[in-house]
């Protein structure tokens, strides 16, 4: 068998591979109501968490989407936009290798090989990468999976052919390189296969330009020609209405339009390995809300399609390279249960802050796969006062990271350094429950004071904009 061999791989002739030995798994904070498992955002190195999930999931995991380092040599930064108007940047992840490729490739592998037993017989896999790496991982990849379970190599159009792209002294690199494996060779994927829908533009008469009606299904349809189906095909396509033959007796495919809920009419196309369509359009040309400020943040959409192919409802989605948090946010709205990992502080406190802006669907935990430490990095101080409607928690003090102050220019009061804060209300002494989370509504300061039904023990956890917290006992 052809073999991709880095220095590393082989010690004393046996293949090197990653340790299987699991961590605890700690829960500290937990969202959404229910007393299910939890979806998981897990703070630590991606092979201990790996390995530590193998006991619970291992071959549970029917979607995987990796968007790894890619070799590029390059620093990248996580940025937010305070409340007045300063800028705060900060350290992301590195993508540096100190023995170069071959560091590289032992990482990929050894993260690959676990990826590929917590994956269900019926999963697929999504690797995405570029240029600079692409080709050893398709080697990589069809060794530890193999050949015959590569399913697609798809070419993601990433950014237009502008400026340094279009100047340089090669044709624009704006394509990333998206690899699909399954588990099982040959398995059909468990979601619907992606699909463009394009409004149809209206003629004179306000009827789909170049479309024909059909009685039977008041519907319009265009054609096109039969192309390589078989007789035997022809005829079943015959008794379920889609054959159109012309007057001069040549045999056309009915392709019928839908009807949207805006009334215009859409044609719905199969779509190909080039992925270049709106749905999946670049970041920046998505809406602002989306945009995190975390270097090499995939778009939503690309992420939507790829969990619609591949999964059900209810089904487990994994990204052990969570940075943004696309692929848990996108999971989230779409039903589907997911665990995301990171080893990178911004990553985490990138990933937990969308999470607390979206409705819960099944309850999600906080949890780190690191030696306990206390999470608690800041001080806080918060008051609780009781009335006959209930009772109102107020924080009315917190503690500002100075390095962070002196290095920004403008700082305004304490509490905009406040990203947001969670309360609960009823405390087990074990977990953080997030009963109440008190965000920002656009364009609003946030509320430093929230009503809540004290029913026990209250604990409020104050989150700021790096993700540092403070977590306070408060009692009246």
């Amino acid at each position: 068998m052809t073999e991709l061999v880095w220095r590393g791989k082989y010690l004393d002739g046996a293949r090197v591979t990653p340790s299987r030995e699991p961590a605890p798994i700690v829960l500290r904070e937990r969202h959404g109501d229910g007393l299910g498992e939890p979806n998981l955002l897990l703070e630590g190195d991606r092979c201990v968490a790996l390995a530590s999930l193998l006991p619970t999931h291992a071959g549970a995991i029917q979607a995987i989407y990796i968007d790894p380092p890619f070799d590029t040599g390059n620093r990248f930064s996580a940025t937010r936009q305070l409340d007045d108007g300063a800028t705060l940047k900060r350290h992301a992840y590195r993508d540096t290798w100190g023995v170069g490729l071959d560091a590289y490739l032992a990482f990929m592998s050894d993260t690959l090989v676990l990826l590929r037993d917590l994956l269900a017989a019926d999963g697929a896999l999504f690797v995405h990468c570029d240029w600079r790496a692409n080709g050893y991982l398709r080697v990589l990849l069809d060794e530890l999976f193999g050949p015959l379970c590569f399913r697609n190599e798809i070419a993601w159009r990433r950014a237009p052919n502008l400026g340094r792209q279009a100047a340089s002294r090669q044709l624009g690199r704006t394509l990333d390189t998206i690899f699909v494996y399954s588990k099982t060779a040959g398995s059909p994927f468990r979601g619907d296969a992606p699909r463009r829908s394009d409004a149809v533009a209206l003629d004179a008469r306000d009827q789909p330009a170049g479309a024909k009606w059909d009685e039977a299904r008041s519907a319009w349809f265009t054609t096109a020609p039969r192309g390589d189906y078989t007789d035997a095909s022809i005829a079943r396509l015959r008794d379920e209405g889609r054959v159109y033959d012309s007057p001069t007796g040549r045999v056309s495919i009915k392709y019928f339009l839908r009807r949207g809920a805006d009334g215009r009419w859409y044609k719905d196309q199969p779509i190909d390995a080039l992925w270049d369509d709106a749905e999946v359009r670049p970041l920046r040309h998505c809406p602002k809300r989306e945009d995190m400020g975390y270097d090499t943040q995939k778009p939503e959409g690309l992420l939507a399609r790829i969990v619609r192919w591949a999964t059900r409802p209810g089904d487990r989605v994994l990204d052990c390279f969570s940075g943004s948090g696309t692929t848990a946010a996108v999971a989230e709205q779409l039903g589907r249960r997911w665990v995301a990992i990171d080893a990178g502080d911004a990553a985490i406190a990138t990933t937990r802050r969308r999470l607390v802006n979206l409705p819960a669907m099944w309850p999600w935990a906080l949890a780190t796969v690191r030696p306990a430490v206390s999470a608690t990095t800041r001080s806080a101080c918060a008051t609780l006062t009781r009335s006959e409607g209930g009772a109102t928690v107020e924080i009315i003090a917190f503690e500002v990271d100075a390095d962070s102050v002196h290095a920004l220019p403008v700082v305004a009061h304490w509490s905009s350094w406040v990203d947001y804060w969670l309360v609960d209300t009823d405390h087990d002494g074990v977990t953080f429950r997030a009963r109440l989370r008190v965000t920002r509504a656009p364009k609003k300061p946030l509320p430093m004071s929230a009503v809540i039904e004290a029913r026990g023990r209250v604990l409020v956890r104050v989150i700021d904009v790096l993700g540092e917290e403070a977590t306070v006992e408060v009692s009246g």
